[in-house]
């Protein structure tokens, strides 16, 4: 046999050009756009793959010549990859994210590039701006607010158009919207939930408010309230919301929270001594008055949206382990509590009295887990998880992420510490953990832990 009818005998099948192309069209469109166009020379049938796959564009990927020429006409064939891409002017785009406009002389040419991806079914955009005084910020065009294929929109230091009212049909089947370092007054902002009747997720980042921010939505799901300069927020007609995540505002103002109705609420979080006041239902727990007790006025109706919260973190800051007490005894179907532990001064003294006088409540009948970020083994931490552990009944973990260095005389300690021999819950197991380790453990709250885009608007 010669060596030509060897080779090709040893040679290896064409194993991935085999698969389907609707398949070979999925695996394109994970990949970068230029990557996927490069494609094209690996055969004929692979010439012409890539022009089916919806562009996902990204300008941190592609060069901005090149992102300029995916939306005009213009002659150009300085790269063969380039060149395809200019050919493909025409085809779908499901995802677009812009940094590159931070100067108002590129708005216009922004304008036409968002709108020109809007009229081309786009789904998600994400635009991320430098922050800006509000007369340079980017506004949003009017075509974009009408797209009704977007179902993601992310916006970092842009703002909406003046044009008031807005225009009937605003973002009619949007999703998820979030807001970082954008200026909306309450208004244009009840404005803009009235008019996305598909909203599920709104996420807000270091919002910017002076007044109080109502927020209605008869479809919203997951709210989650980061950083607001907001005194006040109100929440109210939400009857399918279920997650309600909260962090203090970064003002000296005590911001105010109140959720009027709520019914389907499991998860809520964190709650901290920074809030002046947070109310649910008819239930306050004012901070300024006696974080101990709760001013307690529930209807019935109101009691239930206090039972159907499955999930709470609370931050643990000095001075407010003693409302942890008042906390748990509302919600008595709790069964997950995180709690996040702010760092301790050695002159403050717990009062380790609170827990051996409290009877048993009634949450401990379903509490399944709890997770303490900060663990040090301070007398604070100790009374509390030793109550838990004492009277738990459902309880099976509880997970402690260190500050300390863990060894085995520390932890033999804590064990002792936490009287884990009188565990109520045969099933109970004790966790060290580092802290290092905390964002697999603290999951449904990472989005306060993460820092990434505030060090992205910073650079």
């Amino acid at each position: 046999m010669s060596s030509s009818k060897r080779s090709k005998a040893t040679e290896a099948p064409d194993l991935l050009s085999a698969l389907p192309d609707e398949l070979l069209s999925s695996i394109l469109s994970l990949v970068p756009v230029k990557d996927a166009a490069r494609t094209s020379v690996l055969s004929s049938h692979w010439r012409h793959l890539w022009t089916e796959v919806p562009l996902r564009l990204d300008d941190t990927s592609i060069e901005p010549d090149e992102l300029t020429l995916l939306f005009n006409k213009f002659e150009w064939s300085r790269k063969a990859v380039s060149t395809i891409i200019l050919d493909s002017r025409q085809r779908p785009i499901e995802a677009l994210s812009l940094s590159r406009f931070n100067r108002p002389p590129l708005h216009p040419t922004m304008d036409r590039n968002v709108a020109s991806a809007a009229q081309r079914g786009l789904r998600e955009l994400t635009l991320i701006s430098e922050i800006q005084p509000c007369e340079n910020r980017y506004r949003l065009p009017l075509p974009l607010l009408r797209c009704k294929s977007l179902h993601y929109l992310s916006l970092c230091g842009c703002q909406f158009s003046r044009v008031m009212p807005m225009p009937p049909s605003v973002f009619p089947n949007l999703k998820e919207l979030r807001l970082t370092a954008v200026t909306l007054h309450n208004d244009s902002l009840q404005a803009l939930l009235s008019s996305c009747r598909s909203l599920q997720t709104l996420h807000f980042t270091t919002f910017q408010a002076r007044h109080l921010i109502s927020i209605s939505s008869p479809s919203l799901r997951k709210l989650v309230w980061n950083h607001s300069t907001a005194p006040e927020l109100i929440i109210k007609d939400v009857p399918n919301l279920e997650s309600l995540m909260l962090d203090e505002g970064t003002t000296s103002v005590c911001p105010v929270v109140k959720v009027l109705d709520a019914p389907k609420l499991q998860q809520l979080g964190f709650i901290s001594a920074y809030f002046g006041a947070l109310q649910l239902g008819r239930t306050v727990f004012d901070s300024q008055i006696d974080p101990r007790i709760p001013k307690i006025e529930a209807s019935p109706c109101q009691l239930k949206m206090l039972s159907s919260v499955k999930t709470l973190a609370i931050k643990m800051e000095l001075d407010f382990d003693d409302t942890i007490p008042g906390l748990l005894s509302s919600f008595p179907c709790l069964e997950t509590l995180d709690i996040l532990k702010e760092e301790s001064s050695d002159e403050y003294d717990s009062d380790s009295d609170i827990w051996d006088e409290k009877s048993s409540l009634s949450c401990l009948d379903h509490l399944k887990t709890v997770t303490m970020k900060g663990f040090s083994g301070d007398q604070s931490d100790v009374e509390l998880l030793k109550y838990l552990v004492v009277c738990g009944k459902a309880l099976w973990r509880i997970t402690l992420l260190c500050s300390e260095s863990i060894t085995e005389k520390f932890v033999e300690i804590q064990r002792r510490e936490l009287c884990i021999e009188k565990r109520a819950s045969s099933d109970l197991e004790l966790v060290f953990l580092s802290d290092t380790e905390s964002n697999s453990h603290l999951w449904a709250w990472n989005e306060f832990h993460d820092s990434s885009l505030d060090s992205m608007m910073e650079s």
